[in-house]
């Protein structure tokens, strides 16, 4: 039984091709027993069916606790301004069919409550907050968040609060940031030097004994995020680094070098890899509203 004084949101993480999603108690730091759902989705539907998929999540984690007032945080990905609500995502084959939709406002509608109860926080800034929270950087103050997988996600803390640094657009090397830090990079690289075409990092782990191209591949790689983390703690003044992403799942074959780079920089920052993985996001979508929020929180004993 949940007590009525506990600090209760629904934390959800909205990704291309599904949705997680989980009650988080802010006071012990949990997801509550048979909170947790998982939908996969097509983003690419018209906006009414993404709501209802939406809504199926949210009923679901709520399922065991009818009681609750629902509060729910969403992670979504940009482009959005999330400070209105509103969903700026076009041209990227997901979630086109919610472009100028205020997000909150419908799903508020679609759930028959109140429009401040739904609060939109961008990805990487979720992950940031939710591995300050309850992860890897529970001990930091200042720290950073770099998520590399197909694109390169980037938060900073701004009072506190977990917010996008937008820096995959940073001017970098020949290009921007994301040219060099994701896997577009990985199967690019891997040509260029004579390699046959490759789905991402992971192909290249697995040929990474054997394989002298795949060796020089994740040595160049990791002089590029050396490089991009060294303007980057350098930019906030961070005392600790967090990176997660797929691209991570093949981090000990880079990492090493990444902190040659960095120390050769003259930057010793720490760096933490993500322990809540996929639920990163999701604890801090639900950080993220009760930091956004005032006066959500005024249960009667």
């Amino acid at each position: 039984m949940i007590e009525r004084k506990s600090r209760i949101v629904m934390g959800m993480d909205v990704g291309g091709s599904h949705v997680t999603a989980a009650l988080v108690d802010l006071d012990d730091h949990v997801f509550l027993p048979d909170s947790q759902c998982r939908l996969d989705l097509d983003s690419q539907r018209p906006a009414d069916y993404i709501l209802e998929d939406w809504q199926k999540v949210i009923q679901t984690c709520y399922r065991q606790y009818p009681d609750l007032e629902r509060h729910i945080g969403m992670a979504m990905p940009g482009p959005c301004d999330y400070d209105s609500g509103v969903c700026m995502i076009k041209g990227l084959n997901k979630y086109g069919n919610l472009y100028g939709l205020n997000i909150p406002e419908a799903l508020s509608q679609t759930l028959d409550i109140p429009d401040e109860n739904v609060v939109m926080t961008n990805d990487a800034a979720c992950f940031l907050q939710g591995e300050m929270a309850m992860g890897a950087a529970r001990d930091s103050q200042s720290s950073i968040g770099v998520i590399l997988g197909t694109g390169c996600g980037t938060a900073r803390l701004q009072g506190g609060i977990g917010c996008d640094a937008a820096l995959w657009q940073l001017p970098f090397k020949n290009g921007i940031a994301e040219d060099y830090l994701s896997t577009h990079w990985f199967k690019t690289r891997y040509r260029e030097l004579g390699g046959a075409d490759i789905g991402g990092a992971k192909d290249l782990a697995l040929s990474y004994q054997d394989d002298p191209i795949s060796r020089t591949v994740f040595e160049e790689f990791a002089q590029n995020l050396g490089d991009f983390l060294g303007i980057f703690v350098k930019m906030e003044r961070a005392d600790s680094i967090v990176l997660g992403g797929n691209i991570m799942k093949a981090g000990n074959l880079f990492l090493p070098g990444v902190k040659d780079r960095l120390a050769s920089l003259g930057v010793n920052t720490p760096i933490h890899l993500s322990t809540l993985g996929e639920d990163a996001p999701v604890v801090g979508a639900a950080v993220a509203y009760e930091k956004k929020t005032v006066n959500h929180f005024n249960y009667q004993p």
